[in-house]
């Protein structure tokens, strides 16, 4: 008998899930290759065929592998799996896979279902926010003024200065901005991991996992929020999607 591994094919693994939960039958994954399940007991793979010679190192099989896993999370709970995770087989991904760890999968799945995860990012408005700055700071306004009446050669140190006042004040309003909208946030998820945010106007952003049945709740929230920094930041609600930063896909 012919297997997938004998025509270099191997088992793309997106993720685990209860071994009860449909899949749609038109779901594609990496390579435009259908979805199915491979169960062991009570849990399961959510995988496709892929060819085992090629590399996955695309953007088209990132989203791929993003779109099947936030797919799946709208129908139950699923632990993601690293990007590019390949087994031989089907008997490889029941044996190495799902046979060993399948204690620690079920208290996962019972753990994240009625869940969903969201993430929110908020960015200043540069200008805005350079203008409360000056504001708010004699000393950045003096050299401010200073240094646009002088030229550039005669006003360096002035204006290196000015970039390290700029710098710590920027730090210093974006920690207490983000504090606060935290502080809210956190009143309406069950969990939060705050990443790091890059850029001048980077002022927060942070994956939450929502009950459910708080959703409306938390979605209120934000939107209150958006409200309440309008003209200063704008907020950006991404989600539902799979809970990548509430497990650890290194594992």
């Amino acid at each position: 008998m012919t297997t997938p591994s004998d025509i270099g094919l191997g088992c793309y693994v997106y993720g685990i899930v209860a071994a009860d939960l449909v899949v749609p039958p038109d779901l594609r994954g990496v390579g435009d290759q259908l979805v199915c399940l491979a169960p062991s007991g009570d849990v399961a793979a959510v995988m496709s065929l892929v060819d085992s010679n090629v590399a996955l190192a695309g953007r088209a099989d990132l989203l791929a592998h993003g779109q099947v896993l936030d797919k799946i999370a709208e129908l139950g709970p699923v632990i993601p799996v690293r990007f590019g995770s390949v087994l031989e087989n089907r008997e490889a991904v029941a044996g190495d896979l799902l046979e060993p760890g399948r204690e620690r999968f079920r208290a996962m799945l019972r753990d994240l279902a009625g869940h969903a995860q969201f993430v929110v990012r908020a960015r200043y408005d540069e200008e805005q926010v350079l203008t409360e700055v000056v504001a708010e700071n004699p000393e950045i306004a003096q050299l401010r003024k200073l240094t646009r009446e002088q030229p550039e050669d005669s006003s360096y140190g002035e204006r290196v200065r000015l970039g390290e006042l700029v710098a710590k004040a920027l730090e210093t309003k974006s920690a207490a901005d983000g504090r606060a909208m935290l502080l809210e946030i956190e009143r309406h998820v069950t969990a939060l991991n705050v990443r790091e945010t890059a850029g001048i106007n980077g002022l927060l952003d942070v994956a939450v996992l929502v009950e459910d049945s708080r959703r409306a709740e938390f979605e209120q929230a934000v939107e209150g929020l958006a409200e309440r920094f309008a003209g200063r930041a704008r907020l950006k609600l991404i989600g539902p999607t799979a809970p990548y930063d509430f497990v650890d896909t290194e594992e």
